[in-house]
């Protein structure tokens, strides 16, 4: 979990700095205080997922942009993450198509 934080974070700050806004002006513009900004970026938190959201949201980027190393390659843990972040927005419907897809391929 510390590896997908610290990718988390420094992705979060890589892609703030690209708009050349400080800790203290997104922090702002999404309702958190800076002190969580940096923690988040130097990967000592991790970000709820509603915070997540909001500040993939206000950096105009996905919340799977987050998620890769340096390399702009998903860690194992980061996929797995991810998808279990994003399986909980899902409805009933798309959880069983997941379900199946990933039962037919763990048969194989």
């Amino acid at each position: 979990m510390a590896e997908l934080k610290k990718i988390i974070g420094q992705n979060i700050k890589r892609l703030r700095k690209l708009k050349k806004w400080t800790q203290a002006e997104l922090a702002e513009k999404v309702d958190l205080e800076p002190v969580t900004i940096a923690r988040i970026e130097t990967g000592m938190n991790l970000p709820k997922e509603e915070n997540m959201a909001a500040i993939a949201k206000i950096l105009s980027v996905e919340i799977s942009d987050f998620f890769y190393n340096s390399k702009n390659e998903p860690t194992r843990e980061a996929l797995l993450n991810y998808i279990h972040y994003s399986i909980h927005n899902l409805k009933e419907r798309d959880l069983k198509i997941i379900y199946n897809t990933i039962r037919t391929m763990a048969c194989n």
